[in-house]
């Protein structure tokens, strides 16, 4: 039984995965730092920022400060925001699988993004109060693939339903480290076919993969009538 959903956002609500992988970009290259597509998905892409920038420093034999890290993180947010002004970001049918869901089931967010970010994108779309908590890279000690975000999130929710469990929660997922990071949570996870091709996604063991988040309605209503 599905009783509440946790979305991750990036890759899964928001089609912004390319434009976080030119900040980091951008800003690897004023630092003398790069890597390739290819290095970005198989690295970055499940990671926040804070790790993806420890993870850059470390690839290159660089030492990264706290301070460091910070300003890189700012410098990275100013770049994405300049990106994303004055358009839309959320995948066509993501608003459309949020209001659906949200008449069905508490939901919420468990993001390896900025809270700013989320909040800036979600009050766009007219969407933040679907949500009834999320978990940010603000919020955390650890990032995806560890499960802190989704246990987090579950704990927030678990605020106004004591009863509910982890496994009663499905998380919505794009990468194989959010994948991880649900089963680890002990939550069983639908994957969306955004970032990464079907068999890719089942090498992490979903329990249900679909190739686009516009398939996501058809989805919960078989799901809810079993």
């Amino acid at each position: 039984m599905i009783r509440a959903l946790i979305f991750d956002f990036n890759g899964v609500l928001a089609n912004d995965d390319p434009i976080h992988m030119e900040a980091l970009r951008q800003v690897g290259k004023e630092e003398g730092l790069s890597f390739t597509d290819e290095e970005y998905l198989d690295t970055y892409l499940p990671l926040n920022d804070r790790d993806s920038f420890k993870a850059l420093f470390a690839r290159h034999g660089r030492l990264l400060t706290p301070a460091k890290r910070d300003e890189l993180i700012h410098r990275k947010s100013a770049y994405y925001f300049r990106a994303i002004a004055e358009k839309t970001v959320l995948f066509s049918e993501a608003a459309t699988a949020v209001k659906a869901a949200a008449l069905r089931c508490p939901l919420a967010i468990a993001s390896g993004a900025r809270a700013e970010e989320i909040l800036h994108i979600l009050s766009l779309a007219g969407l933040e109060d679907c949500f009834r908590a999320i978990i940010s890279a603000d919020d955390v000690r650890f990032g995806k693939p560890h499960p802190e975000p989704f246990l987090r999130a579950h704990e927030k929710l678990r605020e106004t339903d004591r009863s509910l469990e982890p496994s009663d929660c499905v998380a919505v997922e794009d990468s194989i480290g959010g994948i991880d990071s649900a089963h680890e949570a002990g939550m069983r996870c639908l994957a969306i076919a955004h970032s990464y091709g079907f068999d890719r996604l089942r090498s992490a063991n979903p329990e249900w993969v679909l190739g686009s988040i516009a398939d996501f309605v058809p989805w919960l209503e078989k799901e809810l009538s079993k």
